[in-house]
């Protein structure tokens, strides 16, 4: 074999809007942002296959289909799945890090799996096919999730700007130049998966309600497409705060995300919203003005949250470093 370690990237995400009604077959859109997971992977001496992820457990490494911790399945069912497909008999070495904060809303998971999908793909056949990393990514997601929409493994894999809805996927252009958005991270974890299983058992007790609802979240998605496109800062910000409420209305948002929305109002953004599953998780924010944006990410830091500018990744996953 002539490449010995291969390293691939992939982006995280924010959803700009219509999260959880996208898993009702109606429309989101989703961007990826500039924080990314790393996955390298090697052929190895050692008997078995192994993983580690220092930046969660560090100093420790973990044998596949031997004492991989729950957190780590999908991994380990991506290895299983590959190795298989591709009949490789040689023994692995993956080490994963990332820059995305975990449980918030950012895409943490689907990035990971999609660098190391890609990774081992093109170190045991020296090729990349995008959209079988995407459809396995998305298998693994579902250990992680049990339903999830898509959006995050599809966007970790192709980058840029997304209309998603019912598994079809569009490029959407997006003007950012008009505008800074910003992340606040509550540092407050959720599990997608119980999330949205809650927002189910709901859906299940009151269609009626929710399904107008999720109407509602459809008609601010498609609306969003077309200011998005122009860079209209007030109206997307309008559009923004409106999602939120109803989110809010479905039960997905939080007192300290709340605490949040409305610092941010004070501190002058144009409109906020939470991204993903809620529940904790992140507050994405529009400002128009970037040194404004600045200043409150600087408040929010001095409060002991995460906040930063985030900007559009046009790229999805790549190709970090080849060893020969």
């Amino acid at each position: 074999m002539d490449v010995e370690r291969i390293t691939f990237s992939a982006p995280g995400k924010i959803i700009l809007f219509g999260e959880h009604a996208v898993v009702y077959g109606f429309p989101a859109i989703a961007v990826a942002i500039g924080l990314r997971a790393r996955c390298s992977t090697s052929t190895t001496s050692k008997n078995k296959n192994f993983i580690s992820a220092p930046d969660l457990f560090p100093n420790e490494e973990f044998y596949i289909n031997q004492n991989v911790p729950s957190s780590m399945r999908a991994l380990e069912f991506l290895v299983n799945s590959i190795m298989k497909e591709k009949d490789f008999q040689e023994n692995i070495e993956i080490q994963i890090t990332s820059k995305i904060p975990p449980s918030a809303g950012l895409g943490s998971s689907a990035a990971v799996i999609v660098s190391l999908a890609a990774s081992l793909y093109s170190l045991i056949e020296n090729q990349l096919n995008l959209q079988r990393v995407n459809d396995l990514a998305f298998e693994a997601e579902k250990i992680i999730h049990s339903n999830p929409s898509g959006i995050d493994n599809t966007i970790s894999t192709f980058g840029g700007g997304i209309r998603y809805e019912g598994g079809r996927m569009e490029e959407l252009p997006i003007k950012m130049d008009t505008f800074s958005l910003i992340v606040v991270n509550s540092l407050i974890q959720r599990n997608t998966k119980d999330l949205v299983n809650k927002v189910k058992e709901k859906y299940d007790l009151n269609k009626k309600k929710f399904s107008s609802i999720f109407e509602e979240i459809k008609n601010i998605t498609l609306e969003s497409e077309k200011e998005l496109a122009k860079g209209n800062i007030e109206n997307i910000g309008s559009l923004m705060t409106k999602n939120h409420e109803l989110l809010k209305e479905i039960g997905v948002s939080h007192p300290k995300l709340e605490v949040i929305v409305e610092k941010l109002n004070k501190y002058g953004s144009i409109g906020s919203k939470l991204t993903g599953a809620g529940g904790g998780g992140c507050i994405i924010s529009l400002f128009e003005d970037q040194e404004i944006a600045k200043q409150a990410i600087s408040k929010f830091t001095n409060q002991g949250l995460q906040a930063f500018i985030t900007d559009i990744s046009v790229s999805g996953v790549r190709i970090e470093k080849k060893e020969d």
